[in-house]
């Protein structure tokens, strides 16, 4: 007995030789631990996500975006940032979008400072946003397994694989690319790295409270961080109102300690929901359609909203779709009762994460955080189009984390019954995030070139006006006159009061050399809408070409009474002028146009010629 007694004693030093020694050359390699557990999946994302969007970077500039960021002057001006009053003289919806989303136009601003309107750089930017959102996803999950709710938790140990998938689903979704490929959007992944960054930092300053190897200090630091974030948030989108109140849930669900305590913490971020009401004015939002019918009809959108994030196909940058005004309609009150059956599930989740598995409370919280971060752009405020993609981009994170939290939760259930339906279901979402990355690579194929996505809208909306009037703009653009005229004529069929058509229309006979024509269709579109400076530029040019130069003249000068900072205006006025013989006034139209625009070369080159006289 002696001796085996010696035997086990000196096994068992042996074993604690081995695995001291083991311990020390594990304890010698934490650098590259963590390198595997932390930047190899952030690798991951990234090469996904550039991989995805590898065909979009000279997608050009498309629809709104010439109004809003290539003929805006507050982008092409970075003293209207320093002076925000300088843009009051502006067009009013210059100076409100200024007020209201100052940091997404001033990194518009920032774009056009470095490279004019080189779209690479518009894109790169997006890019890079998006990749930045993908990681936020990926630590916010990850975090979340930190917190006194789910320290303990049996999904902790996947919890790196539930955060990295979570991810790979949020960069490589193609309903992901009209936030991302369409430039002007930039606003809506903008406000999603905000939101992200103070959600992160205030669960980074919550985690440090308690932990006796954080100071009191660096608590302090990440949630100014978190506050600075919430400010600058709320100033690049409106939908960044819900900030504080997701910030409020999440500290209720998963974080502990006295209510008036919490309450009193979070008082900072509560006073911030006053911004966006306060920064947006009343006549931001400018629609024909009442309050009721949008609601209304929000209830059938948002469930379209989950059919594309489950099923992402027919995707469609202008859809045309319908407006119920009666809540008691099938398209209406089944929505409402799915989106009612969907919430009433992440009540009952959070009660039975209380009770039984802690992991259903992230779960519940995504379901709670996709509703919420909706609700404003789908709910009572009308806005002027009724469903836009890019509007799911910062609600989708909610989505990905219902969706892969409730999977890793059931597995954990059924792995025991079936061994190996971990690495068949790890396959399957391997095979979506290629399916979905291929899907997003096609999608973004339609994004480079203007006539190719409004030919695709037009063949998902036949019946709407404004898909067949885009589209003309887009071939008259390639010098594709007689197919964009015919556009113009079918975008009048479907609505015979659309000023712009009639302004192509004009345009495309000016170009046959129809003059009369031409001024015949430029006075119908002025008849619909005087106030529209482009027409009265388009019909002084008309006039100067048939030798009318007063006419041309009373137009010019017209445009520059509705929009004092149209170069082209002032420019043409010049010419005008110039011809008339008076040189000292056409010399200050060519100086004021190169004031507004340094890079108008009709300008530049018109002064030339007259300093030559």
């Amino acid at each position: 007995m002696g001796k085996v007694s010696k035997e086990r004693k000196r096994d068992s030093s042996r074993r604690k030789g081995k695995d001291d020694k083991r311990e020390a050359e594990l304890s010698k390699m934490p650098k590259t631990n963590g390198f595997k557990r932390f930047f190899l999946p952030c690798l991951l994302i990234v090469v996904v996500g550039i991989l995805a969007y590898s065909n979009s970077f000279d997608s050009p500039f498309l629809w709104d975006e010439h109004d809003f960021l290539v003929q805006n002057p507050i982008v092409k001006n970075l003293a209207y940032f320093w002076e925000p009053s300088r843009a009051k003289d502006l067009d009013p919806d210059y100076y409100i979008f200024l007020k209201t989303r100052y940091i997404g136009y001033l990194s518009f601003a920032i774009n056009y400072k470095l490279h004019r309107f080189n779209v690479y750089g518009y894109h790169f930017f997006n890019l890079a946003i998006h990749l930045l959102n993908a990681l936020g996803v990926y630590l916010l999950v990850s975090l979340t397994f930190n917190t006194p709710f789910l320290k303990a938790s049996s999904l902790k140990k996947h919890s790196n694989l539930l955060a990295l998938f979570s991810a790979l689903l949020f960069v490589s979704h193609p309903l992901q690319t009209e936030a991302v490929t369409y430039i002007f959007q930039r606003h809506a992944s903008f406000v999603t790295f905000f939101y992200l960054a103070a959600l992160v930092f205030y669960i980074q300053g919550r985690l440090c409270i308690g932990n006796q190897e954080s100071s009191h200090f660096k608590s302090v630091l990440y949630f100014i961080f978190s506050l600075l974030s919430t400010l600058l948030a709320m100033k690049t989108k409106e939908n960044a109102f819900t900030l504080p109140i997701v910030i409020l849930i999440y500290e209720f669900f998963f974080f502990v300690g006295r209510t008036k305590t919490r309450v009193l913490r979070l008082l900072p971020w509560l006073l911030c929901l006053v911004i966006v009401p306060y920064s947006v004015p009343s006549s931001l939002v400018i629609t024909e359609i009442p309050k009721g019918a949008y609601l209304f009809t929000q209830f059938s959108v948002i469930l379209t909203y989950i059919r594309l994030l489950f099923v992402p196909i027919h995707q469609n940058l202008d859809y045309d779709y319908p407006i119920y005004h009666s809540f008691f309609v099938p398209q209406v009150a089944f929505p409402f009762l799915f989106h009612l059956a969907v919430l009433g599930v992440g009540v009952y989740l959070f009660y039975r994460s209380r009770l039984t598995i802690p992991d259903l409370r992230l779960s519940s919280f995504g379901i709670f955080w996709f509703f919420i971060t909706l609700s404003v752009e789908s709910s009572i405020i009308p806005l002027q189009m009724i469903i836009c993609e890019y509007r799911v981009y910062l609600p989708s994170i909610g989505w990905v984390v219902t969706i892969m939290t409730s999977l890793w939760i059931a597995l954990e259930k059924l792995e025991s019954r079936f061994p190996e339906l971990r690495r068949k279901v790890i396959l399957s979402l391997v095979l979506v995030v290629i399916f979905f990355s291929v899907l997003t690579f096609a999608r973004n194929a339609v994004w480079t070139d203007e006539v190719r996505m409004w030919k695709d809208v037009v063949s998902k909306s036949p019946n709407k006006a404004r898909g067949h009037l885009n589209l003309g703009i887009a071939l008259g653009k390639q010098g594709r006159i007689e197919e964009a005229m015919r556009e113009f004529e079918t975008t009048l069929k479907l609505n015979s009061k659309e000023a712009k058509a009639h302004n192509g229309l004009g345009m495309g006979y000016h170009h046959q050399g129809r003059l009369d024509d031409a001024i015949k269709e430029y006075q119908t579109a002025l008849a619909i809408k005087p106030k529209d400076a482009n027409v009265h530029i388009n019909l002084g040019i008309v006039y100067q070409r048939k030798g009318l130069l007063d006419d041309a003249a009373r137009e010019f000068r017209a445009a520059l009474l509705l929009n004092p900072n149209d170069a082209s205006a002032h420019n043409n006025l010049g010419v005008i002028l110039g011809l008339q013989g008076r040189l000292d006034e056409a010399i200050r139209e060519f100086k004021t146009a190169l004031e507004i625009d340094p890079d108008h070369v009709k300008a530049r080159n018109n002064l030339s010629k007259i300093y030559g006289q």
